[in-house]
Formats: C-alpha cells, structure tokens, sequence
C-alpha cells in the first residue's frame, strides 16, 4: 500500500543542527539524510501524513525560527519508503547487557543479554532518538525496582520502554498512547518479543487508567508532562521513581519545578546534546 508522505527539506546552521535533527526526528521521521550545500546544513526529513500533520507543521515552524533555519515542504508518495529507511536504523546498545535492534538486523547475543526487537513502523521509537536512550538507561538502572513490579509507560509509541521493562522481570507493564497507529505498532512490538503475557497496550487516557506503579515512564513533550503532573503523581507508589523525558534542556528547569513543587525528589538528571531526562523519587 502506498503511504503519504509530507517530505522537509530544512537548512540552517551547524551550531543548531543536533536540536533539529532532534526536531524532526520528534515529529515522527524515521531517520534524517543531511548533506552541505553553501555552507549550510541540510536536512532531508519525512512525516507521515496524518490528522497531526497541521499540528506537526505549525510546531516545526515555530522550532525552526527559534533556531534560524529555512525549510520547505511538500507532498511525496513511494510505496517502498519505509523499506528504503531501514538502512539507516542500526542496533543500539544501551549498557553492556541491554541492546535494542531493528528486527531486520542479525546480532550475536551471549548469555544474561537483554535484546529487545523493534519494528518502528510509524511509531516513534527506535532507541537511537536521545529521549528514549536515557529512559532505557534509567530503566537498566532502576532494574531491580523494576523487576516484580507494575509498571506504566506514558506515550509507549513503538512500546520500546514497556518490552524492555517486561525483559527486565516486571510483574505487569501498562502502556497508553493516543496514537492509534502507534498502539497498532506497540502490540505487534509486543507480540514479537514475547511479553503479550505482561503487557497490555491502551488507547486511554492517563486519568482512565487504574492503579498505581513501582516505575512510570513518561517520555512526551515537556508542555505535557507539566500539564500532567498530578495525574502521575497520583499514579506513583510511595518509593517509586518517575522518569520523565523529552525535554528540551530550556525546559528543564520549569518541567522540574513543577514535580518538586508537588513534594517529589529529584533522584538523577540524564542529559545528552539538547535533551534532558529526569528521574524523581516520591517518598511521601
């Protein structure tokens, strides 16, 4: 089946190259060719054409002024695209015993490894963007609170933190996402890696869901996750740890104080290039 796509051809500086390539990867690019041209940077990106796409547009345009750079845009089709991408999605190894891998590439694996298995389709995810690295690395950190214990991931996309948590001996993982499409992608994700026996995927919404969690994954844009903050909150368990990503660094600062102002502990703070991630501890 063909797929529609919106393809950004954006250009700009180098100094500012690493918070866009970011940018576009966000808004649902798979990967990014970049290329120079006149001494500028350029970037070559793909959104898949959706309901979001004016949301996604208008967004990118705010971002791109911000951070001085032109882009154009226009409609493209090709019925073998995501194929063609796949080229440039490679293993990613997180720590020493967790590795995440497309489905389509080989790795050896040796005894007391982790390898999780994911086919991105057009759900974010892939372990390679800097948000999702720094959860995973939270999530082999925090291994042990997590192993017999419920968990919940907030926007699972590809459902790359909740099979990862269900790999590393979680009792029960909860994922939700308000992409139908990524729900679709984290379920056959699920169903792969052979955790549909401790995971189950929702399209709730996070004041739906029930219960509460030993570890909540919350890897959304940091608007959200302000406006979201009680509602985690309410959901984590006394001594639990809430790991929060997503967040561009200018963000940081307002994103933790809303958490601290609501008596949570700030445990650890991850950062890679423009990205935060931030790791809180309630222990009230």
């Amino acid at each position: 089946m063909i797929k529609k796509w919106f393809e950004i051809i954006a250009a700009g500086s180098s100094k500012t190259l690493e918070s866009v390539t970011s940018l576009l990867i966000e808004l649902g690019s798979p990967s990014i060719l970049e290329s120079d041209e006149n001494g500028k940077k350029i970037l070559k990106a793909y959104i898949p054409i959706d309901s979001s796409l004016n949301a996604k547009i208008n967004l990118l345009k705010n971002r791109l002024k911000k951070y001085e750079w032109t882009y154009q845009g226009s409609m493209f089709k090709d019925k073998d695209w995501l194929n063609k991408w796949k080229r440039y999605i490679k293993p990613v190894r997180i720590s020493n015993r967790l590795t995440i891998k497309p489905t389509w590439e080989k790795i050896s694996s040796k005894k007391g490894q982790i390898i999780v298995e994911i086919d991105p389709g057009m759900a974010f995810g892939t372990g390679s963007h800097a948000s999702t690295m720094m959860c995973l690395k939270a999530a082999d950190r925090l291994s042990a609170l997590i192993k017999g214990n419920n968990i919940l991931d907030v926007g699972t996309g590809s459902g790359i933190l909740a099979i990862t948590s269900a790999k590393l001996g979680a009792k029960k993982v909860v994922g939700i996402d308000i992409d139908a499409e990524a729900v679709k992608v984290a379920r056959k994700n699920i169903r792969l890696n052979r955790v549909t026996d401790r995971v189950i995927i929702y399209t709730r919404p996070l004041e739906k869901i029930k219960g509460r969690f030993s570890v909540i994954f919350a890897n959304i844009i940091a608007e959200e996750l302000i406006t979201i903050a009680n509602l985690l909150k309410a959901r984590l368990m006394n001594n639990g740890s809430l790991i929060l990503s997503g967040i561009l660094k200018e963000m940081a600062g307002e994103v933790g104080d809303a958490y601290k102002g609501l008596g949570l502990k700030l445990f650890k703070t991850y950062k890679k290039g423009e990205w935060v991630c931030l790791i809180f501890k309630k222990t009230i």
